[in-house]
């Protein structure tokens, strides 16, 4: 909720109401889906899909009032950075992110399945992730 506040905050949006949350489920469900195991395996086995994972259930669950794209963007990046990962703007630039988020965000209305646009997010990320350059000491 706070990253949501700082995205709506920084960019604000025709429809931006900061940390108003329409579907706390929603929300809880999209933070938890990397997570997810099946049969006692990891779903989600690489830091990619899991990346993957967050940001198309928080894509499916539009869990804020407004919003939910930027900080699905925000949330990968931030999950990233915390797991000393980075993203390569070369392969993922802005218009490769805006069209990928633009169709995970509304496969339903476009007639796509939804196996096949998380297939394509998936994909990208595996490309794009790379890990961190080590801090100088």
């Amino acid at each position: 909720m706070e990253l949501h506040r700082a995205v709506s905050a920084e960019f604000g949006g025709t429809a931006a109401h900061p940390g108003v949350v329409e579907s706390q489920f929603g929300l809880l469900s999209a933070v938890q889906r990397p997570q997810v195991t099946t049969l006692g395996r990891e779903a989600y086995p690489t830091f990619p899909e899991k990346v993957a994972a967050l940001v198309f259930a928080l894509l499916q669950a539009r869990p804020f009032r407004g919003g939910n794209r930027r900080v699905s963007l925000a949330s990968l990046i931030a999950f990233c950075a915390l797991n000393n990962r980075t993203v390569d703007s070369r392969i993922f630039d802005e218009k490769t992110a805006e069209n990928v988020l633009k169709r995970a965000a509304g496969y339903r209305e476009m007639g796509l399945p939804p196996e096949n646009v998380f297939r394509e997010l998936r994909e990208l990320l595996t490309r794009s992730i790379v890990a961190s350059a080590a801090a100088p000491s």
